[in-house]
């Protein structure tokens, strides 16, 4: 019998564990202007930061990870993003005066 428990134990612990680690993935969402080209929309969410549209970009927005912000920070970040001189706010107006 206490072997049984262990096991069940030891199963719990393994599900907990990538529990866990499922919820250590950041979910962000991108509050920028679209930029359809680029592969950028409005209020896209992502499953972790994507590091590979990101780089992409960079070359022609370089602050665009700044736009790239937690879910649970979204409405912060919509308020910064209206605050003239913030950080966000600056890699906004980049954005909007970005050349095709």
């Amino acid at each position: 019998m206490s072997e049984k428990k262990a096991a069940d134990k030891a199963t719990d612990t393994a599900v907990k564990t990538k529990k866990q680690a499922a919820e250590k993935v950041e979910t962000v969402i991108y509050i920028g202007p679209n930029k359809l080209m680029a592969g950028l929309k409005s209020y896209t969410v992502y499953r972790g930061r994507p590091a590979e549209l990101i780089e992409s970009v960079a070359g022609k927005y370089k602050n665009i990870a700044r736009l790239f912000v937690p879910v649970d920070g979204l409405n912060d970040a919509m308020a910064a993003v209206k605050k003239k001189g913030t950080p966000v706010n600056l890699a906004y107006n980049e954005m909007m005066g970005a050349n095709e």
